[in-house]
C-alpha cells in the first residue's frame, strides 16, 4: 500500500517507477506545428523578371533593326541598279540625298551598344559601305600622273544657269582654272555677252542655242544634230558635236544636256523636295505618267549622242551636265564604256549640284579608251547652282 503511494506521489512529481522524469502533457511547453519550409521570393524578384523580359525584348528589336536596316539599304541599291529609269519610284530616288538613307544608322549603332550587341555592330559597318560607295558614289583617291613630255588638253564644262551671275563673274572663275576649252550649257541664248567675254580670251568661239565653246585650237567642224521626234513632237537632242584639231590629235567632243527631271517632280531648288516631301505633294496627280513622259524623252536625247558618238572614227570626249546621277540605268547603258574623269582621276564625291548645298553628281567628262585623264577638278563657285568640271587628258600611248 505504501509503495502504491509513493509511486503516485512520484508521477505527480514527474518521475516514473525506473527513476526518469517525463513531463506531462500539461507540463510540456507550447510548440508550434511543423511546416514545410517554403522560401519567400524576395521583394524585387518579380520586377527582376520583368526587367529581364524587357531586356531580351529590346535585344531581339535592336538585333531585328540592325539586319532590317543593312537588307533595306541592300534592296535600294539593287533597286536602283536594275530597275534606275524604268520605274518612277526608283527614278524619285535618284534624285533624293543619299545622305538621308544613312539617317537610321547612327540610331541603330546606339541602341546596339545600350542593348550590350557589340557582335552585332558588322552589320552597320556593311550598311555604311553601302552607303558611302554605291548610294553617294564615295571615289577613293588613286594615284595618276601625266607622262612628261606627253602632250595634254585641259577640258572645262560649266552648266551657266543662263548667265545670272554675269559674263565677268563666270569668266573670272573659268580662267581661274586656265582650261585650253571651255565647253558652255545652259549659257546665255545664241551666245549673248558671255559668248563675247570668252571671244576676248580665245580665239575660236561658237555658239548654237544653249550651247557655246571656247577653244585656244582650231574647231575644224562643229553639228547642230537633227530634232528628235517624241509623242508627235520635235524636241531638241539638246547636245552638239565639234570636231577639234589639239595636241592630242583631233577629236570628238561632244557638249551634251539631257533635258532635266527637276520639272517633272516640280522641284526646282533644294527646299521645293523637302516642302514636297512634308506636305505630300510629291504624290499629287500623276508622277508615273510625268516622270515616265520626262525619262523617256531624256533617254532619248542621251542615247542619241550616244550613238553618233559609237560612229566616230576619231576619239570621243563627252562632257556637259548629264542630269543622270551615279546609279543611273542610263547613265550605265549608254555612256558606261567611257573612262569617267572623276573615277580616273579624282576622289571623294565629286558632287556638283546644286552649288550651295551638293548631293548629286551630275556634271561629267568622259573619254574614249584611246585617253586618260590625269587630273580632275572642281570650280567655278558662287557663279552657277552648279559647279564646273575641268579634268587634263592625254593620249595613252
Amino acid at each position: 500500500m505504501r509503495e502504491k503511494v509513493v509511486a503516485a506521489s512520484a508521477f505527480a512529481r514527474g518521475y516514473d517507477s525506473s527513476g526518469f522524469t517525463f513531463s506531462s502533457s500539461a507540463q510540456r511547453p507550447n510548440q508550434k506545428a511543423l511546416r514545410p519550409t517554403v522560401k519567400k521570393p524576395p521583394k524585387n524578384a518579380n520586377a527582376s523578371a520583368a526587367g529581364s523580359k524587357q531586356r531580351r525584348f529590346f535585344r531581339r528589336v535592336s538585333a531585328a533593326s540592325a539586319f532590317g536596316y543593312m537588307a533595306t539599304l541592300a534592296v535600294i541599291v539593287l533597286a536602283l541598279h536594275f530597275c534606275g529609269e524604268s520605274w518612277w519610284v526608283t527614278t524619285a530616288l535618284l534624285y533624293v540625298p543619299s545622305i538621308l538613307f544613312g539617317v537610321p544608322l547612327p540610331f541603330v549603332v546606339v541602341i546596339l551598344l545600350l542593348t550590350g550587341q557589340r557582335r552585332l555592330l558588322w552589320t552597320q559597318l556593311v550598311a555604311l559601305l553601302l552607303l558611302l560607295f554605291p548610294l553617294m558614289g564615295l571615289v577613293l583617291p588613286w594615284p595618276t600622273f601625266a607622262r612628261s613630255g606627253a602632250p595634254s588638253l585641259r577640258l572645262l564644262s560649266l552648266n551657266a544657269d543662263s548667265g545670272y551671275a554675269g559674263p565677268a563673274a563666270i569668266i573670272t572663275e573659268i580662267v581661274a582654272l586656265a582650261p585650253d576649252v571651255v565647253l558652255i550649257q545652259e549659257g546665255q541664248f545664241g551666245g549673248g555677252e558671255l559668248s563675247e567675254a570668252l571671244r576676248a580670251r580665245y580665239p575660236n568661239v561658237q555658239s548654237s542655242t544653249q550651247f557655246a565653246i571656247a577653244s585656244k585650237f582650231p574647231i575644224v567642224s562643229s553639228t547642230d544634230p537633227d530634232r528628235l521626234p517624241y509623242y508627235g513632237r520635235q524636241r531638241s537632242p539638246r547636245f552638239m558635236r565639234y570636231v577639234l584639231a589639239t595636241p592630242i590629235g583631233t577629236i570628238a567632243l561632244y557638249s551634251i544636256h539631257p533635258v532635266s527631271p527637276r520639272g517633272a517632280l516640280r522641284i526646282h531648288r533644294f527646299r521645293d523636295a523637302i516642302h514636297q516631301l512634308r506636305t505630300g505633294q510629291f504624290l499629287a496627280g500623276d508622277p508615273e505618267a510625268d516622270l515616265g513622259g520626262n525619262t523617256g524623252l531624256r533617254i532619248l536625247q542621251v542615247q542619241a549622242a550616244a550613238e553618233l558618238a559609237a560612229k566616230e572614227q576619231i576619239p570621243v570626249v563627252i562632257a556637259g551636265d548629264t542630269n543622270l546621277p551615279g546609279p543611273s540605268l542610263i547613265l550605265r547603258e549608254h555612256l558606261g564604256q567611257y573612262n569617267d574623269a572623276f573615277r580616273d582621276a579624282g576622289w571623294g564625291f565629286g558632287y556638283t549640284f546644286p552649288a550651295k548645298h551638293r548631293f548629286l553628281r551630275l556634271d561629267r567628262i568622259f573619254a574614249g579608251p584611246e585617253l586618260r585623264f590625269t587630273s580632275f577638278q572642281l570650280g567655278c563657285r558662287g557663279v552657277s547652282d552648279h559647279l564646273c568640271v575641268a579634268a587634263d587628258i592625254e593620249p595613252k600611248k
